[in-house]
């Protein structure tokens, strides 16, 4: 049992590399021009990688892709030799004899005219690496071939900027930028710079027409935000997650420089749906026809990231709110954490000001002056002591800017009593060891965020966790000491 949980353990570490194959090559498209033939797309398939290791072949795959990257679905029948419908094509099914061939594929289609389009614009594969335990590793660019001559690529619009965020317990106000020209207020795509419209080369930036930019909210995990007419009476006709740039007004809810959601606020009752729980962004979109290029996002943590109590002992815990999450920043105007903790058997509440964040906030800059850093990472952590063994505590984290203050959720830790801490290998805090606690320690190893206290996983008493702690505890669970 012990030697399982290493290979387990082992096998996630060794996985979590994925091999990255280089790019297809010679992606050619042929059309048999009526349904009565078929056509065929061959390609090169790459034998390294994209640092020019040589790959396993029998560990490579294809999938083929259609115009706005629609993967292409291969069912049975025509392609005899897959079980069962699949978008993903195998070494060890291609056969020189079939339709599916390492080279390329037959396809019982036709673009010619008077039959229904296999795809309009192009079409292309991609290839991917399986890993050990038979999961998609990784991918490479996809490469196409095009019908006639290949599709221009739109410009990508420059990334938004989140400025402020307001609830009024009514209404949420959300203030935000798209960067645009100095001088004429025009949208710009990202490859837009200050200094090159101050020198007067505007060839060298690209002006996105206005017509054609739209954009959309996200909240917390990538959730689109849905307007509907209801919040935004005048402006929008029909649901949608996407609102014109066109449609803006400056009296309306949906304004040239924020966006008022009414009937919205995370003001509520632990019933209720707050409208997110820690951060949201905005996205600009670019349509021109059937293709549309979109900006990179830009999250806002509105409301700290609060984690679960860790470090736990009978008269201390850690309260941790750093986010670790990519592309993810403080809202601008940022002071401080102010962390409240309320004893509920005595409903006194202790208030800890000014927590200073982890991440520096603020720079010198080259004439000695101090500036805030743009797009700072959000987060902090803080050691609560003197607290009664035994006792429940509540506690949160306000982030304060310079006139709004932000709570986060509210987090509860119930100490253990004096003199007796969670049981050795109890480390998921449920009164009980068992299986569960190694999986919830080995996760812990992984990097997951599950509230494992650090006393409770030194299972070997050396003041470290790792991976002897891993055999220690299943060395407990066998019955051993």
């Amino acid at each position: 049992m012990k030697k399982l949980f290493l290979m387990l353990f082992g096998l996630v570490a060794v996985n979590a590399l994925a091999v990255t194959p280089a790019d297809p090559t010679d992606v050619i498209w042929y059309d048999c021009g009526n349904e009565t033939g078929h056509s065929f797309l061959t390609f090169t398939l790459p034998t390294v990688d994209v640092n020019g290791n040589l790959l396993d072949i029998e560990m490579m795959g294809y999938r083929i892709y259609t115009d706005d990257d629609q993967i292409f679905t291969f069912t049975k029948p025509p392609y005899d030799d897959l079980w069962g419908n699949t978008t993903d094509v195998y070494y060890y099914l291609w056969d020189e004899d079939t339709d599916i061939r390492s080279n390329g594929v037959f396809f019982y289609r036709t673009n010619a005219d008077g039959y229904e389009r296999f795809f309009n614009t192009r079409i292309g594969v991609q290839v991917f690496y399986v890993n050990d335990n038979f999961t998609i590793g990784g991918v490479s660019n996809i490469v196409y071939a095009y019908l006639g001559e290949p599709v221009a690529e739109l410009p990508k619009p420059a990334t938004p900027d989140i400025e402020d965020f307001i609830d009024y317990g009514n209404m949420v106000d959300l203030t935000y930028t798209i960067p645009q020209t100095l001088m004429t207020q025009e949208p710009v795509a990202d490859d837009y710079n200050v200094d090159l419209e101050f020198n007067d080369v505007e060839d060298d930036f690209t002006v996105l027409d206005p017509e054609k930019l739209s954009f959309s909210i996200l909240t917390d995990n990538d959730k689109f935000f849905v307007f509907t007419p209801e919040m935004f009476p005048g402006q929008i006709e029909e649901a949608t997650t996407h609102a014109p740039y066109t449609c803006r007004t400056p009296n309306g809810n949906i304004g040239y420089w924020d966006i008022h959601f009414a009937g919205l606020t995370n003001e509520v009752e632990n019933a209720e749906e707050r409208f997110f729980d820690w951060r949201i962004a905005l996205q600009t979109h670019y349509t021109d026809g059937d293709q549309t290029n979109s900006s990179e996002l830009l999250y806002m943590e509105v409301y700290p990231q609060l984690k679960e109590a860790a470090e736990v002992t009978s008269t201390s815990f850690l309260a941790d709110w750093n986010c670790d999450v990519e592309n993810t920043y403080i809202l601008a105007g940022f002071k401080s954490y102010d962390l409240y903790i309320t004893n509920m058997t005595t409903q006194e509440t202790t208030v800890i000001n000014n927590v200073e964040p982890t991440y520096p906030q603020s720079q010198l800059n080259e004439q000695g002056e101090e500036v805030a850093i743009p797009h700072a990472k959000p987060g902090a952590a803080y050691t609560v002591t003197g607290l009664t063994p035994g006792t429940t505590y509540q506690y949160y984290v306000v982030c304060s800017n310079s006139y709004n203050s932000f709570n986060s959720a509210t987090r509860e830790v119930t100490l253990p009593a004096e003199g007796h801490g969670y049981d050795l290998g109890d480390v998921n805090h449920d009164g009980k060891v068992n299986i569960t606690d190694a999986t919830f320690l080995i996760d812990f190893l992984l990097g997951v965020d599950n509230g494992t206290c650090n006393i409770c996983g030194d299972i070997n008493g050396d003041d470290a966790v790792n991976i002897v702690d891993v055999t220690a505890l299943i060395d407990i669970l066998l019955g051993g000491n």
